[in-house]
């Protein structure tokens, strides 16, 4: 059965998106190296960039036709597409098996744990932590509820006027008031500031990049970088240390095989000792710089 061409224009669309999206990850990658640029503001700029000009770059208008790729192009991949490899097969079965895994990695790992429903006890919350929560500001309506899970975690979810703190029966034990204190600031960081509908705004960008390994790995930074942002909003001065001393119980609590997660925190704890993200690594101006070198270089990509 032969697709239909709305498909088959769409599947073009995102091959022409990865292309852009691995070869500005390429620069910026090497720049950022070069420069040892550190996390903040900066580095936050620069992967969400990432994510939203290969989209843009791809879409423009002519780009698709045959004498623009034969004539005008600085790169045509279709050339690289079409080598030839063992049993029959082109480079392009290869890049289509790829896309296929993380596609796979991305709906079980992201997509699919958005759907859950929090697990939690038939115990309500203790009068004082929910008293602690709606007194941050934007959380007059929170809803506190208690996860009867043993391992140390705190997690919000819901929307925006409506956010619910989850807390499970580990954290309770284990941490102290003022850990707890500074924990539950960082979780209501991620909805100050317009983190919450950034991250959300993104992580639809990145869906439709599904098949990229590039934002796959770029979505994660930034997430990562969020963190590392809302950790130096709950915590400064003496607060400093106490939110290390969570971060490593956590780590402590994670299992050994969730090497990603345990690395993470451990480059929480060294940026938040470190003295916090450096928000200002790089004028304005350089950034927005790069932003359109990239608009100008990338359409002649196809």
């Amino acid at each position: 059965m032969t697709p239909a061409p709305w498909l088959v224009s769409f599947a073009s669309y995102l091959g022409q998106v990865t292309l852009h999206s691995v070869v500005m990850g390429v620069i910026f990658y090497a720049w950022a190296h070069r420069i040892r640029l550190p996390s903040g503001r900066t580095k936050r700029h620069l992967l969400a960039l990432l994510l939203v000009l290969p989209p843009i770059t791809a879409a423009i208008p002519g780009r698709a036709t045959v004498e623009f790729g034969e004539r005008l192009a600085w790169l045509n991949s279709a050339r690289l597409l079409a080598v030839p490899l063992p049993g029959g097969l082109h480079l392009t079965h290869l890049l289509l098996a790829i896309a296929a895994v993380f596609a796979a990695l991305t709906i079980w790992q992201e997509v699919i744990p958005s759907f859950e429903r929090v697990d939690r006890s038939a115990a309500a919350a203790p009068a004082s932590l929910t008293a602690l929560a709606r007194a941050l500001p934007g959380w007059e309506h929170c809803l506190v509820l208690m996860s009867p899970g043993e391992a140390v975690m705190l997690v919000t979810t819901g929307v925006p006027g409506r956010p619910r703190l989850v807390i499970s029966r580990g954290a309770l034990r284990t941490l102290t008031g003022p850990q707890l204190d500074v924990a539950m600031r960082h979780e209501h960081a991620h909805w100050i500031g317009g983190r919450w509908w950034w991250s959300h705004a993104l992580f639809g960008i990145r869906l439709l990049q599904s098949g990229n390994p590039v934002a796959l790995w770029v979505f994660r930074e930034y997430c990562l970088e969020i963190e590392i942002d809302c950790d130096a909003i709950a915590a400064t001065g003496p607060d400093v240390a106490v939110l290390a001393r969570v971060l490593l119980t956590v780590y402590q609590d994670t299992g050994p095989r969730d090497i990603a997660t345990r690395q993470a925190l451990r480059r929480r704890v060294d940026v938040l000792l470190g003295g916090g993200p450096a928000n200002a690594a790089l004028p304005a101006f350089t950034v927005l710089a790069a932003s359109g070198v990239m608009l100008v270089v990338l359409p002649w990509l196809v």
